[in-house]
């Protein structure tokens, strides 16, 4: 007899499905794709010829510790990311990510201590190319013809998004939590493969995946959430309750067990960072998080514009709430989400509930909807959420079971255009990625190169501003730095770093009166931007500026207090060695000068005023002998050659010279 109906349908859709999607078998099923995404990941490969240091990299890899190898196993397992105790009472961020940071120290052991970004970020090259090829493989065992794995592990391996993850040290956290994220889907038992693993060794997949999770979650925290993942992928099964269950206890006692070893989740985060949660209003709070989301699902679907940092006030905050126009980009989002889940289920497609699923979750930590992150948006959160995107794209072209039914009614002809288009659209998106990451990889190799073109692209980001002030002020560029900071202060004003900046400026344009004023309001407020390892640049460059008012009576002991706190500040020992000079103690003039050459044994400006306090004081072979090496180690500057052209006149004339010796400021704003 003949098959039954359904029987036929159903092989009819499996041979319809093969055929639309092209042979998954065959001799490029191995080596070639999986070149492909190589090459395609090595697109980030020139950032490990970069030496630039980047913000939160000098906190977490270079300043910390913990990341220099500095501290037991024991305190680094008791401490944050950024190094501070978890349980001491102090400050802390509360993300927990030991391991990452034992990769630092790793890292800077075997590279014989020297503490230098390209070795950390070749590291995290090779670890997101085995996450293309991990991804590509997780395709293929869902079903994916290679060619559609292809496609969707290259978008993974080239997206823009990617570059926080790669270049920006921070972002290794994530990138290793989704290598573990990626080998717990690899692992666990496919459904409907017509196999039934036994009760032994389904409780050993169990454990392997509760290890995996543990072992990404104290890499980042999106690491615990692939148990519910693996949870979705139950419920889609024969058996959803019993095999989605386990996970499910065990994610609420893994996610328990880490809220209590942190003492909770919340954290203290600044106003700068996560404006949000600060607004009193709860609606203009919901509204605002929704049109993050959004965000992040434009920058995951079509990532044009990028910002290294999205703070105070990149994205300003829905004020007029579902009156403000931004409303619609959270609908088409939202409405997106919604139109693919009912295309899942619709078409009874595994691969697109898990690809949506896979957006999603990896998102929820990072969504503020159950605890406020501390960043406003984070382009290297959605790493894990990408995932999702490639197995959506692939789903796509793919298509369904049901899709493939209905394909195998159609002609040869109409099938192969519709695949067609399809992968066409697909290369041009992924060219697409592979343009715009090529041009942001570029853009990460400087500071100039970044924050110029983030500044314009947001140019309320209050950090972003202040940090291409930074790279302007450092070139010399004093207006156009002067510009930026002062546009990140009118976004921030309690900004006490930035308003330092200005003041500096001000400093070294001769402008020291307009600078006090700025010290002034800072001392007035609350100091925000300094902490124990700057506060005393703060002292310092004050009771700079107050010599240069000649108020040496109030410069002295500002000056003493910063010095107090970090010696090793040259123009501040010099500018005190000046004051105390102008107020007639000598000898602790020659002291200051003295001490200020034990930090710097050349610097020519201390070793004439040495030289000129010297001669002031009698001492006048060895301040001759100061004076002229003075000349000798800055030869144009006039000062230098006026003093020696009186240590000349005395040696001539047998007489004291009637003119005084000249002293002479400078001052590094490097300090």
């Amino acid at each position: 007899g003949g098959a039954a109906p359904g029987e036929a349908s159903a092989a009819a859709a499996a041979a319809a499905e093969w055929q639309v999607a092209g042979a998954a078998r065959g001799p490029c099923r191995g080596a070639l794709p999986i070149a492909i995404v190589v090459l395609l990941s090595f697109m980030f490969l020139p950032c490990v010829t970069y030496s630039e240091w980047y913000i939160d990299e000098l906190f977490a890899a270079v300043r910390n510790a913990d990341a220099r190898g500095e501290s037991s196993l024991r305190q680094v397992l008791s401490h944050d990311f950024w190094g501070n105790s978890l349980w001491d009472g102090g400050w802390t961020h509360k993300s927990y990510r030991p391991l990452v940071v034992l990769s630092y120290a790793y890292q800077y052991a075997l590279n014989g201590g020297l503490i230098r970004p390209q070795p950390l970020r070749a590291f995290n090259v090779a670890l997101h190319t085995a996450n293309s090829v991990l991804l590509y493989r997780v395709l293929r065992r869902n079903r994916t013809p290679w060619r559609w794995a292809c496609l969707g592990a290259g978008l993974f391996a080239c997206h823009p998004v990617h570059s926080e993850n790669i270049i920006y040290l921070v972002g290794r956290a994530d990138a290793m939590a989704t290598f573990c994220w990626l080998l717990a889907l690899l692992t666990w038992p496919m459904q409907g493969s017509g196999s039934r693993p036994a009760s032994g060794s389904r409780m050993l997949r169990v454990l392997l995946a509760t290890a995996l999770a543990v072992i990404g979650g104290v890499c980042k925290e999106i690491g615990f959430v692939v148990l519910l993942q693996l949870a979705v992928s139950e419920l889609l099964g024969r058996q959803p309750v019993k095999g989605a269950a386990p996970l499910l206890a065990i994610f609420g006692i893994v996610f328990g067990g880490r809220s209590w070893f942190t003492d909770g989740t919340k954290a203290g985060f600044s106003h700068v960072d996560t404006p949000v949660q600060y607004h009193d209003n709860v609606y203009v709070r919901t509204f605002t998080y929704l049109y993050f989301h959004a965000k992040y699902a434009q920058l995951m679907v079509f990532p044009w514009t990028m910002c290294w940092d999205y703070s105070l006030d990149a994205l300003p905050l829905l004020l007029a709430t579902w009156q403000d126009l931004r409303v619609l980009t959270i609908l088409t989002t939202y409405l997106g989400v919604v139109a693919l889940a009912t295309w899942g289920f619709g078409t009874r497609s595994r691969r697109v509930l898990l690809g949506v699923a896979n957006v999603i979750i990896p998102f929820v930590p990072a969504s503020n909807l159950f605890f406020v992150v501390g960043t406003t948006i984070g382009e290297r959160l959605l790493y894990p959420c990408n995932i999702g995107f490639a197995m959506l794209v692939s789903s796509l072209g793919t298509g369904s079971r049901g899709a493939a039914l209905a394909a195998a009614k159609t002609r040869p002809q109409q099938r192969a255009a519709g695949v067609g288009g399809k992968a066409v659209l697909g290369f041009v998106l992924l060219l697409v990625f592979l343009c715009r990451g090529s041009w942001r990889v570029y853009q990460w190799s400087s500071r100039d190169t970044l924050f110029g073109p983030d500044a314009a692209a947001y140019p309320r980001s209050t950090k972003t501003r202040h940090q291409y002030g930074t790279v302007l002020h450092r070139e010399g560029r004093f207006d156009e730095a002067l510009t930026h900071f002062r546009a990140s202060l009118a976004v921030f004003p309690q900004s006490a770093l930035t308003e330092y900046c200005i003041a500096q400026i001000l400093i070294e344009t001769g402008q020291p009166d307009e600078a006090r004023k700025h010290f002034e309001n800072i001392f007035a407020g609350h100091g925000l931007g300094f902490g124990r390892f700057n506060i005393y640049a703060l002292h310092v460059d004050y009771g700079f500026t107050l010599m240069m008012l000649r108020r040496y009576e109030d410069a002295i002991p500002t000056l003493q207090q910063g010095l107090s706190l970090n010696e090793d500040v040259p123009h501040g020992l010099n500018a005190l060695g000046y004051s105390f000079v102008q107020l007639g103690r000598h000898q602790e003039a020659a002291d200051a000068f003295q001490r200020g050459l034990g930090y710097d044994p050349t610097n020519p400006f201390l070793v004439n005023n040495l030289g000129a306090v010297s001669m002031m004081v009698g001492n006048f072979d060895a301040g001759a002998q100061l004076i002229v090496q003075a000349v000798q180690l800055e030869p144009q500057t006039p000062s230098f050659l006026y003093n020696a052209q009186l240590v000349q006149t005395m040696v001539e004339t047998n007489r004291w010279p009637t003119q005084q010796f000249v002293l002479e400021l400078f001052f590094n704003r490097g300090n």
